[in-house]
């Protein structure tokens, strides 16, 4: 299973209600915004990264995007005040969707996907990206892609409100240009190659460069990943979530 775009029925009033939660924290000082990097966190991705840092865990310093990675795995007020109505009411509903999605996909395509979610091992975490415009990035010359090319942690990746140009994936080293679109699209991450031993792809993907160099652009992503103290078998291997981060990480 390479790529699935699926009509979703997901109200509106979501996408915008995210939107506006990372704009505001995006206008706040960057001292207030350095309260939230990873480091504050220590756990899984959560946290703030942004253009030119060194020791993000899911973009290069190179990339030219700012992220919030927000996730279940600690309590709302744990995370800024920005996105503390949208984690509240809006959030539940979200995951609640996809989390149906998910499963359809492992019965439709007979994936060994389904007793992870039997034995409470799947969380969910959201990356929240803005792509300023490509010239105001000290780094724009140095690049040929807004993101690097890569695979995602998850068992699965969706964007759960369409995407914007700019995606694009590798199928057999042939690149594949995603169009815009409004409907969800979902695809395997890293997880779903490491539990079937290989037999499904992870999708390697990038966002390009726009034609428009004076062209802002956001997304949101969500992601199926193993709680960190969630313990899994591969084979007769005993793993935690975390020992699984380690291991996607060493991949780059």
């Amino acid at each position: 299973m390479n790529l699935e775009i699926i009509e979703h029925n997901l109200v509106e009033k979501i996408d915008v209600g995210i939107r506006n939660s990372f704009s505001n924290f995006l206008y706040q000082s960057p001292e207030y915004r350095n309260r939230f990097l990873q480091s504050s966190y220590k756990t899984a991705f959560d946290g703030y990264s942004f253009i030119g840092q060194k020791d993000s865990l899911n973009q290069y310093e190179t990339d030219l995007l700012h992220s919030f990675v927000l996730s279940d795995l600690q309590s709302v007020d744990r995370f800024p005040k920005e996105f503390s109505s949208f984690l509240t009411n809006e959030w539940p509903k979200l995951i609640t969707a996809i989390k149906k999605i998910e499963l359809q996909l492992i019965r439709k395509h007979n994936l060994p996907f389904e007793k992870l979610y039997e034995e409470d091992i799947i969380r969910y975490m959201m990356s929240c990206n803005y792509y300023p415009k490509p010239t105001r990035c000290a780094l724009f010359n140095k690049n040929t892609t807004r993101l690097s090319t890569h695979s995602d942690v998850s068992l699965f990746t969706t964007f759960p409100f369409g995407v914007a140009t700019g995606l694009s994936y590798f199928n057999s080293d042939k690149k594949v240009e995603v169009k815009q679109t409004n409907k969800m699209i979902t695809f395997c991450g890293y997880y779903s190659q490491f539990m079937s031993y290989g037999e499904l792809n992870a999708l390697n993907h990038q966002v390009e460069l726009p034609t428009d160099l004076n062209s802002e652009r956001y997304s949101f992503a969500i992601f199926s990943i193993p709680k960190p103290d969630g313990i899994f078998y591969l084979g007769k291997e005993k793993l935690s979530g975390t020992d699984y981060y380690k291991k996607y990480l060493s991949l780059f």
